[in-house]
């Protein structure tokens, strides 16, 4: 009886580890779906691509087989990236737009950021003290691909989200001043000088590799004349009652700064000073099922210490702590915002 109860387990452990095996080789399509897309890419395969296209004309103009170039397709239509012609191949219309580059992002964006996450995920599980931080390179990966440039595309999506802030907007309309705290390679920032040719703003951006960058970009919107980066720590701001307006970007600071950022934000605005917040990534105890990507998302974010998940609500309590008033939570394309006024006239 012993026996049969020990073979019992023996095939309900096997079917186990087959059934464990199974759901790691769904994990692995991803990253397998990456690293051809990657190489594809790379390979100049998905530039041929952005016409149509032949299976011949491919190999040919690569020195490889037919056979091959179809296999390769065969996967890369099944994944979304390439469309299948009656006898041509050419990319998807998404696939088109981010290869192109003409969306403001490009192909190295996304493929550079999932290169960082990994690397950051395998750090996981190191004790804290062994964990690598962000270096000045990978933050601007991470802020390349947070960061839309200030294309036609861009100036109509912030142009929705200002429709849902007339008062922020008649200040951005009337020359500002606009600080922008924690602004990455500039993408709302740069987005926003653009759509209002009075505005003048500050950008602080604590990693100088990133405001560099942000720098440039700005030299290439022609808006360099009217904005001032400076590479520092927003709490070394020492300006008082400066600017009408305020932009946090609040998910990439680190708990640890939270309050002498907004402190530093509250002292820097003009009284009357109007703050907005994003609630980026919505909480995930109010996610039915948060998704495994949510999941990692936060892995990654708390590996960096930043508070990740803050709903608006809280935003909003955080706003009253440090003596903001009148507190809105508003929605938007860009899902809900928090805006704040400082007390005064």
């Amino acid at each position: 009886m012993n026996e049969n109860i020990e073979q019992s387990e023996g095939l309900e452990r096997l079917q186990a580890a087959l059934a464990a095996r199974s759901v790691m080789r769904s994990w692995a399509e991803g990253a397998e779906l990456i690293e051809l897309v990657q190489a594809a890419y790379r390979a100049g395969w998905l530039d041929q691509l952005r016409g149509d296209t032949t299976a011949e004309e491919l190999a040919a103009s690569n020195g490889v087989s037919v056979e091959q170039v179809s296999n390769v397709l065969t996967v890369l239509t099944s994944a979304g990236v390439v469309q299948a012609k009656a006898a041509s191949f050419c990319l998807s219309t998404t696939f088109d737009a981010l290869v192109s580059g003409v969306s403001g992002f490009d192909m190295t964006e996304p493929l550079d950021a999932v290169d960082l996450a990994r690397g950051q995920a395998g750090q996981a599980v190191q004790p804290t003290d062994r964990q690598r931080g962000l270096d000045g390179e990978q933050a601007l990966v991470l802020a390349r691909d947070w960061g839309v440039r200030p294309t036609i595309g861009a100036q109509q999506l912030y142009g929705l989200i200002y429709q849902a802030l007339p008062e922020y907007r008649d200040r951005l309309e009337q020359g500002g001043p606009l600080l922008d705290v924690g602004s990455g390679v500039g993408g709302a920032l740069l987005t926003t000088l653009t759509l209002f040719d009075k505005l003048h703003a500050v950008g602080v951006e604590i990693v100088p590799e990133i405001a560099a960058e942000t720098r440039r970009r700005a030299q290439d919107a022609g808006v360099a004349d009217r904005v001032e980066v400076r590479a520092i720590d927003a709490c070394a701001l020492n300006d008082e009652s400066a600017f009408t307006v305020s932009y946090w970007a609040q998910p990439f600071f680190s708990t640890s700064a939270r309050a002498a950022t907004i402190a530093t934000i509250f002292r820097a605005l003009q009284p009357g000073g109007l703050l907005l917040m994003q609630e980026l990534f919505p909480p995930l105890a109010t996610q039915h099922e948060p998704s495994i990507r949510a999941q990692l998302d936060q892995l990654f974010y708390r590996q960096q210490n930043a508070s990740y998940g803050l709903s608006a609500e809280t935003l909003a309590a955080e706003t009253g702590e440090a003596g903001f008033q009148d507190t809105q939570i508003i929605a938007s394309p860009l899902g809900r915002l928090v805006l704040a006024r400082k007390p005064g006239h």
